[in-house]
């Protein structure tokens, strides 16, 4: 029970720290200040840095195993991204797939990271 409120607690963060940044790009959108074509090169750079933080966050509260914890964080995120994917836009393509398999693998990296930054 314990290990789900870490991860629940983990995925609430991800997913307001998500929905402000997407607020924010809407109203940068709005204003015309960033151009609609750039905002999926943005969307990609900004949910790796948020998976990252998250991993290193992860990690640091890990207790052994960092790569572990990485790969689950990053199968929650990649199961919430997968359904809300599914619902809205009933469509799965290669760049998907490549996408959430960069996230899988950001997460990872930064939980082994986090483990040995909490060793120090």
């Amino acid at each position: 029970m314990k290990n789900v409120k870490k991860y629940a607690k983990i995925s609430f963060i991800w997913f307001v720290f998500l929905l402000l940044y997407l607020v924010i790009l809407t109203l940068l959108n709005y204003f015309q200040i960033i151009k609609f074509n750039s905002i999926s090169k943005i969307n990609f750079v900004v949910t790796a840095i948020i998976v990252l933080i998250l991993g290193i966050l992860n990690g640091r509260n890990a207790q052994k195993k960092g790569y572990l914890e990485g790969l689950k964080l990053g199968g929650i995120i990649i199961l919430i991204l997968f359904l809300l994917n599914i619902i809205l836009f009933r469509k799965f393509s290669l760049n998907t797939f490549i996408y959430y398999i960069i996230i899988l693998v950001s997460s990872t990296i930064s939980s082994m990271i986090g483990i040995n930054l909490k060793k120090k």
